[in-house]
């Protein structure tokens, strides 16, 4: 993944973050503004940890250990599942709000990937 990309991807994320929270604010008030936003943002924490990750591993010559991305990819998911219960635990977020904050990501990566293509003709 090229720090380009995931510099778009970031872009894009918190463009759309806007208009997920102010929805999910005049739906379910400021609990569900706070939980799309936060979704929204530990979505983009994980995916930014991820494209570290792999940077660091593409690197040339980075030393590639099982053991330590496999502790790596462990403590990545305690932290953002600990944010995850946080949120919800508070009673801060609305938990359906927080679901869409997570669901905006996926579709940013697909069409900013596609959009990086190109056909072979």
């Amino acid at each position: 993944m090229s720090s380009e990309f995931v510099g778009r991807v970031s872009r894009a994320m918190l463009i759309a973050l806007a208009p997920v929270a102010a929805c999910a604010g005049l739906l379910a008030g400021w609990p569900g503004a706070v939980g799309g936003l936060a979704g929204g943002l530990i979505s983009l924490g994980s995916f930014r940890w991820i494209a570290s990750g792999v940077a660091r591993g593409s690197a040339p010559g980075a030393r590639g250990g099982l053991a330590l991305s496999a502790l790596a990819v462990g403590v990545r998911h305690v932290v953002l599942f600990g944010a995850l219960a946080l949120v919800l635990g508070s009673g801060a977020a609305h938990p359906v709000a927080l679901l869409v904050g997570l669901c905006v990501l996926p579709p940013i990566v697909i069409v900013l990937g596609l959009r990086g293509t190109e056909v072979a003709t």
